[in-house]
């Protein structure tokens, strides 16, 4: 796949942060949403690991446990329960199987789940592979392979993010993945006609360009982590018509959600510098 300078960029970061602290750390990608996060991560661990098979990637939510994570008991027929293994303890084994290979483990919403509770002893023994421990249901004595990177991502929006403690900071590498003016251009110019260079093309990407410009200008120290939205959001536009769908169907739910909850800090600069919108009729045509 060939991508665009700024996106690449980004991706040979974090494939070097992979190659520099991938056998001690959790390599963490930080963004707010729509800032391409999962996409440059993934394209990052498969050059990373050099074959996509090599890659497994997987989602925390609020209800997945360390029994998920690495072992547990669950049920079985007989009416019984069996220890189990869980997603990493597989991975592990197969990286620990395959030495000359690398294998990472892609982790998506890294921080909607209860981090210390999942992690468990591995918080450790991520950091320090080549000691053995005992796992807790089995009774096995293993290690983290050292050629198995931990890739993740992670939105500082989410409320779990401020969660994160210092025990488990000292064992990341982060990453942040900020809105890109310079990825928003290599974007639209994918999906709008002719590259987006016609004039109403230019048009939409200067205006975008500025939106995103002016928020970081006015909001300098708190824009990288509080813009509502990064550039993916944006994603396959072709039209100021999309753009005015875009803000009556998703954007300014972004940024105002209802009257009982307080509007976004930088709601009013973004209805100021967004100028689609407004739509054709109907009860969805936001007033300006």
């Amino acid at each position: 796949m060939n991508l665009g300078k700024a996106t690449e960029q980004k991706v040979q970061e974090i494939v070097g942060t992979c190659e520099k602290h991938g056998r001690d750390s959790i390599v963490l990608l930080s963004g707010v949403a729509g800032t391409g996060k999962t996409f440059i991560a993934l394209n990052a661990a498969v050059r990373f690991a050099e074959h996509p098979l090599l890659v497994k990637q997987i989602q925390f939510h609020q209800s997945f446990t360390y029994e998920d994570f690495f072992e547990g008991l669950r049920p079985n027929r007989s009416g019984g329960f069996e220890a189990r293994a869980g997603i990493f303890m597989d991975w592990n084994e197969a990286a620990l199987r395959d030495s000359s290979n690398r294998y990472v483990l892609l982790i998506e919403e890294f921080t909607r789940a209860n981090i210390t509770a999942v992690l468990g002893e591995l918080m450790t023994y991520i950091e320090y592979r080549a000691r053995l421990f005992e796992t807790p249901v089995t009774r096995r004595r293993m290690r983290i392979a050292g050629n198995l990177t931990i890739l993740a991502t992670m939105n500082p929006q989410d409320r779990s993010a401020l969660e994160v403690d210092d025990a488990l900071i000292r064992r990341l590498r982060i990453v942040e993945c900020p809105p890109s003016v310079d990825q928003l251009k290599e974007m639209l110019a994918e999906s709008l006609p002719n590259r987006g260079e016609e004039e109403s093309g230019q048009l939409i990407i200067e205006k975008l360009t500025h939106l995103f410009e002016e928020c970081k200008k006015r909001y300098p120290d708190t824009f990288n982590d509080l813009m509502p939205f990064g550039h993916g959001i944006f994603s396959g536009i072709s039209s100021e018509d999309d753009l005015r769908e875009l803000w009556n169907q998703r954007i300014r739910y972004l940024i105002r959600r209802n009257p009982q909850v307080p509007a976004h800090a930088f709601a009013k600069d973004i209805e100021e510098l967004y100028p689609w919108r407004s739509a054709a009729g109907g009860e969805g045509a936001t007033k300006t």
